[in-house]
């Protein structure tokens, strides 16, 4: 035998070889691309419910997206109108607190004079009646806190110096004149 002879002996028997591992490799191939296909299937089957509802929901959501442009913009247009109004307002209790502290600074005042004027009576009254003058302040300030429904921090007492009082010209020096 020649050695070319031998040569082809081994590519004949090589090239079967070959033959046969393509084919088997083939009908491998073949059994896993036919499972592949199958689960394919089994998940596209499943899947087509789920598509098929969101696709409806699709359906359904259409028109409220085509509304929610406008809605959207007059939404925008209200919370304005409320910031403008909220500023409004903040300007109403501006001038609100603004009047309430000079009502509140007025009533203190007219307060002082009243507690002023009934401490200046009280004393005089003392004084006709032959008492002291804290005899007629503590009388005053006991009435003045049963009338008041909450109680406040009582007011410090007033007294008329008599100094004040005889360098005052009297009553019936001024009737002279």
């Amino acid at each position: 035998m020649d050695f070319l002879q031998i040569a082809l002996i081994v590519l004949v028997v090589v090239g079967v070889w070959a033959v046969v591992e393509v084919a088997l490799t083939m009908r491998s191939a073949r059994r896993d691309v036919e499972k592949l296909t199958t689960s394919a299937n089994e998940v596209i089957e499943q899947a087509q419910p789920i598509v098929a509802k969101l696709d409806g929901m699709v359906d359904e959501l259409e028109p409220a997206v085509k509304r929610m442009a406008p809605l959207a913009e007059k939404a925008e247009s209200s919370v304005e109108a409320a910031n403008v109004s909220i500023e409004r307002l903040n300007g109403i209790l501006e001038d609100v607190s603004s009047v309430s502290g000079t009502a509140s600074s007025v009533t203190g005042a007219v307060n002082r004079v009243a507690e002023s004027a009934a401490s200046g009576v009280a004393s005089v009254v003392s004084r006709l009646r032959g008492g002291s003058p804290a005899e007629g302040a503590a009388r005053l300030e006991g009435a003045a806190e049963e009338s008041k429904e909450a109680p406040e921090p009582p007011a410090p007492a007033r007294y008329v110096d008599y100094a004040e009082v005889s360098a005052a010209p009297s009553a019936d020096t001024s009737d002279a004149e």
